[in-house]
C-alpha cells in the first residue's frame, strides 16, 4: 500500500486528488463546488435526490488540533445546508477515536464514520485506483521517498544532478498536460523536444523527468559540449537517460564555431536514431521555440525527420488565468514568506492583479515569494513593492548587481550587453578581456587572470544561463532591463565600453541604446564624447574585415554588411560631431568601393544606406552627395546583374527616385528593366513564399506600388496574388468565426474562473499556527 504523508501537495493539490479518488470509489461524477467562500462546500455530488457534500481539509502545519479547531467552525454551516451526505477528507492521520470525535462534532445524522477519509484511508484509496495516482505525478515525484532513492541513484551514477533542487521545484510545479505528453513521448519513442521561449519553464520540465528516470533506476548524461559528447558516452545495453538543454542554442546563436559546420543536423539525428533503437535509452531535448523554427528552416534533413512527433510545445500564454493563479498559490503555500505578508496579496484581491499582468512570469513570482528577497520591504508597503516589480522586473535585480556580485561578474554582464544580451563564449571573452582590463585600470580594482571563469560561474543561473554548448545569454528578460537601467543610470558604463569595444556591434549597440533611452541626455553625451576620443580604434572597427576564409574554397561572413553599417552611423547622425561622422562614413565608403569589385550590393540595404544619407543634416551634405552616385551605381549593378529581384526592392529603390536628382535617370532605366522582369516571371517564386493574408496584402502593396512608379499593367499579377490570398483568407476566417464563438462564453468562464481562484487563495488562511 502507497504510504504519503501528502505534505508535497498544495490544499487545492489535494482538493483535485481526493475529488479523482472518490469519483474512482463512488463510481460518480464529482464537481468542484465554489459558490463563495464560507459556504462549506469543495466537492459535490448531486446525482440523487439528496445532495452529497465533500469538505478537503489539509492541515500540514497544524495537524489533528488545527483539523478540530475548524471543524467546530465548519459545523454550523453544514447544518444549515442540510447534506444528505456529508463526507470529510483530510491529509491528517486520524485513529478511530479521532474519527469518532469528528463524527460528533459535525453531527451523526450527516457524517457516517466510513465517509471520514484521513491519510491512512487516501493511502488506501490510492492502492486501489492506481491510475489515480500515476495522474497525480506530484504525488509521487515529490515524495520523500522518491527523494532518497533519487539521491542515492544520482551518487552511484556520479550524476551532477542537484536532486535536492529538483524535489523542491517539485512541490511547486503546477500540474499541466506537458508532464504526461512528454513522459508517454520518453515511453513510447524514446525521446522527448521540449520546445517554447525563454523563462517558460522548459528546463523545470525537463528536470522533473531526468528526476522521475533517476528514480526509475537510469543513468543520468548532462551534454554540455555537443551530441558528439552523448555519442561518447553511450553504452549499450545499461539504462540512460541523456539530458541537452538548450542543444540548438550553441548552432543557431548567430555564428557557426562549430568544426563541424554542415554535419551538426546529420550527427543530432544520428544520436536520435540511436537513442530510438535502444529501449533503455532515452532522450530530453530543449530548444527556445524560434530557433528551433530556424534550425527546421535551414535543415533539409530536419524537416523530413518527423521530429514534429517528438516536439512538446511549453507557452506562458497557454497556461490559463487559473493555471497562472496555481503558480502564484503555490509558491506562496510553499514558501517561508510570513502569514501578514500572504495577506497583503489576499487583501483587496490583489492577487488578481499578479496572476492577470502581461509582465507575469514563474521566476517574478519565485522572487516576490521569497522571504529572504522581501524581508526588507515594510509590510505596509509590500503592495506596492510587488506593483513595482511587475512594472519594472529590474527592482528584482539592482541590488545583487550593486553589491553582491563582484567586479569581474559585473564586467562579465555589461560585456554580454554590449554583445547583444546572447553570445558566443569566445565573443564574450574577448569582449570582457578588454573591458574588464579598461574597468580595472580606470576604477583600481585588482584583476587575477582567471576572473572570467570565476564570473561565469558566480552568475550562472543567478544572471546568466548558457545558451546551447558554446554561447550563453541572459536569464530571462528581466536581466536586459536591468541592465538598460544600469547603462542608463551610470553612463560611464557606456564609455568604458566604447573604450573597449572589440567589434562593430558594440558600437552600433551603444549608438541604439544612447538614441532610444528617454532623457537619457547624460548617456548620449557619455557615448558621444567616448566616441570622439577613440576615433581611430571605432574607426578600425567599423570596416575591419567581415570575410573570413574557409576550407574549400568557402567565405563565412561575421557581423553587419558594411553597406548596413553605413545606414547605422548615418542614422545616428544627431549623437555625433560631423567631423567624426564624416571620417567613419568616409572609411565605410572606401570599405565598400573595395568590396565591390568582387561582390553584389545589398539592393535593400544599399537603398537604406542612400535614404539616410539624404538624411544627414546641411553641414554633411557636400559629403553625401559624393558617396550617394557609387551607391547609386551600385544599385543599378546589381540589379542589372543578378537574376532575380523581389517587389519590395524594386519599390524601396524606386521610392528614391524623386530624391536623386541628376542621377534617377540610370537608376529609372535600370528599374524599369528589372520591374518588367520581375512582371514576367520572377513574381512567381515570391508568390510561393507567401502564406498569410498579411504576406499576400504587403506583396499586393509592393506590385501595385511598382504599378505607379513605373505605369506598368500588374493586373494579372495582382489576380493571381488575390486568388491565393482569399485562399488564405478562407482559412483565418474558419478559425475567427470559431472564436467569435467561444466568445460569447468567455464572461460565464471568467465568472468561473474568478470563483475557482478566489477559493483556492482563501484557503491559505487556514492551517495556521
Amino acid at each position: 500500500m502507497a504510504a504519503y504523508d501528502f505534505h508535497q501537495l498544495s490544499p487545492h493539490d489535494l482538493e483535485l486528488l481526493a475529488r479523482d479518488l472518490l469519483q474512482a470509489e463512488w463510481g460518480v461524477s464529482i464537481e468542484d463546488f465554489k459558490s463563495g467562500k464560507d459556504r462549506g462546500i469543495d466537492l459535490r455530488y448531486a446525482g440523487t435526490a439528496t445532495s452529497t457534500i465533500v469538505q478537503v481539509k489539509h492541515y500540514v502545519r497544524t495537524g489533528l488540533a488545527g483539523l478540530l479547531r475548524d471543524l467546530r467552525k465548519e459545523a454550523t454551516k453544514v447544518r444549515r445546508l442540510k447534506p444528505g451526505r456529508y463526507a470529510l477528507v483530510t491529509s491528517v492521520p486520524l485513529s478511530a477515536q479521532n474519527k469518532d470525535e469528528i463524527v460528533a462534532i459535525i453531527g451523526a445524522q450527516y457524517l457516517k464514520v466510513e465517509d471520514v477519509f484521513g491519510q491512512e484511508a487516501l493511502n488506501n484509496l490510492l492502492g486501489k485506483h492506481l491510475d489515480v495516482e500515476r495522474r497525480h505525478f506530484k504525488l509521487w515525484l515529490a515524495s520523500k521517498a522518491v527523494l532518497d532513492k533519487v539521491l542515492h541513484n544520482a551518487e552511484v551514477t556520479r550524476s551532477q544532478f542537484k536532486a535536492q533542487r529538483v524535489y523542491d521545484d517539485a512541490r511547486r510545479y503546477v500540474q499541466s498536460e506537458a508532464f504526461p505528453a512528454a513522459s508517454k513521448s520518453l515511453r513510447e519513442q524514446g525521446v522527448v523536444i521540449i520546445a517554447g521561449p525563454p523563462g517558460i519553464g522548459k528546463t523545470t520540465l525537463a528536470d522533473l523527468l531526468l528526476y522521475q528516470h533517476l528514480e526509475l533506476g537510469y543513468q543520468a548524461v548532462v551534454i554540455q559540449h555537443g551530441i558528439e559528447e552523448g555519442l561518447k558516452l553511450a553504452q549499450a545495453g545499461v539504462k540512460q537517460i541523456f539530458y541537452y538543454d538548450d542543444f540548438l542554442g550553441a548552432t543557431f546563436a548567430g555564428e557557426q564555431q562549430s568544426s563541424r559546420v554542415g554535419a551538426w543536423d546529420r550527427a543530432l539525428l544520428e544520436f536520435v536514431d540511436l537513442v530510438r533503437a535502444r529501449p533503455e535509452a532515452r532522450l530530453i531535448l530543449t530548444t527556445r521555440e524560434h530557433v528551433y523554427s530556424q534550425a527546421v528552416e535551414r535543415s533539409e534533413r530536419l524537416r523530413h525527420a518527423g521530429l514534429e512527433d517528438l516536439r512538446i510545445h511549453v507557452h506562458l500564454s497557454s497556461y490559463t488565468r487559473v493555471q497562472r493563479a496555481k503558480i502564484l498559490y503555490n509558491h506562496l503555500y510553499f514558501s517561508e514568506l510570513p502569514p501578514a505578508y500572504q495577506d497583503e496579496l489576499l487583501r483587496g484581491e490583489f492577487y488578481q492583479t499578479i496572476v492577470r499582468h502581461d509582465k507575469f512570469s514563474p521566476r517574478l513570482i519565485e522572487w516576490l515569494a521569497t522571504y529572504r528577497r522581501v524581508r526588507k520591504v515594510p509590510l505596509d508597503q509590500y503592495q506596492a513593492f510587488v506593483s513595482g516589480l511587475l512594472k519594472d522586473p529590474s527592482e528584482i535585480w539592482i541590488h545583487a548587481y550593486q553589491h553582491e556580485i563582484s567586479d569581474a561578474a559585473r564586467s562579465l554582464l555589461l560585456a554580454l550587453y554590449s554583445l547583444g544580451v546572447e553570445a558566443y563564449m569566445a565573443r564574450v571573452r574577448e569582449a570582457f578581456g578588454s573591458l574588464h582590463a579598461e574597468r580595472a585600470r580606470r576604477y583600481k580594482f585588482p584583476s587575477r587572470p582567471e576572473d572570467f571563469s570565476t564570473a561565469l560561474r558566480e552568475l550562472n543561473g543567478a544572471f546568466i544561463k548558457p545558451s546551447g554548448s558554446h554561447a550563453i545569454t541572459v536569464l530571462d528578460p528581466s536581466v536586459l532591463d536591468l541592465m538598460n537601467r544600469v547603462v542608463s543610470e551610470a553612463p560611464d558604463n557606456a564609455r568604458d565600453i566604447l573604450a573597449s569595444a572589440v567589434s562593430f556591434s558594440q558600437v552600433e549597440r551603444l549608438l541604439n541604446i544612447a538614441a532610444g533611452a528617454a532623457g537619457a541626455d547624460a548617456l548620449a553625451a557619455a557615448v558621444r564624447d567616448s566616441f570622439v576620443g577613440h576615433l581611430p580604434r571605432l574607426v578600425a572597427l567599423v570596416i575591419a574585415e567581415r570575410r573570413v576564409a574557409r576550407q574549400a574554397g568557402l567565405v563565412e561572413y561575421h557581423g553587419a554588411s558594411y553597406e548596413a553599417r553605413l545606414e547605422a552611423l548615418a542614422r545616428r547622425h544627431a549623437l555625433l560631431p560631423d567631423h567624426a561622422l564624416a571620417t567613419v562614413l568616409q572609411a565605410v565608403i572606401q570599405k565598400l568601393c573595395v568590396e565591390w569589385e568582387s561582390e553584389w550590393a545589398d539592393v535593400e540595404e544599399t537603398t537604406e544606406a542612400v535614404r539616410a544619407l539624404l538624411g544627414l543634416p546641411i553641414s554633411l551634405q557636400p559629403l553625401a552627395s559624393t558617396m550617394i552616385p557609387l551607391l547609386c551605381r551600385e544599385i543599378i549593378r546589381t540589379i542589372q546583374g543578378q537574376e532575380r529581384c523581389i517587389a519590395r526592392e524594386l519599390d524601396l529603390a524606386g521610392e528614391l527616385l524623386p530624391l536623386l536628382g541628376e542621377h534617377s535617370g540610370t537608376v529609372r532605366t535600370a528599374l524599369q528593366s528589372a520591374a518588367n522582369q520581375y512582371l514576367l516571371d520572377g513574381y512567381r517564386d515570391e508568390l510561393l513564399e507567401c502564406s498569410t493574408v498579411d504576406e499576400f496584402d504587403s506583396m499586393l502593396v509592393y506590385v501595385q506600388s511598382l504599378a505607379r512608379q513605373f505605369s506598368l499593367d500588374v493586373t494579372h499579377v495582382c489576380e493571381q496574388v488575390e486568388q491565393k490570398r482569399a485562399e488564405a483568407a478562407y482559412g483565418e476566417d474558419l478559425y475567427r468565426d470559431e472564436g467569435n464563438e467561444a466568445w460569447r462564453e468567455q464572461r460565464y468562464a471568467r465568472q468561473a474562473e474568478d470563483a475557482v481562484i478566489g477559493a483556492m487563495f482563501d484557503s491559505l488562511k487556514d492551517d495556521r499556527v
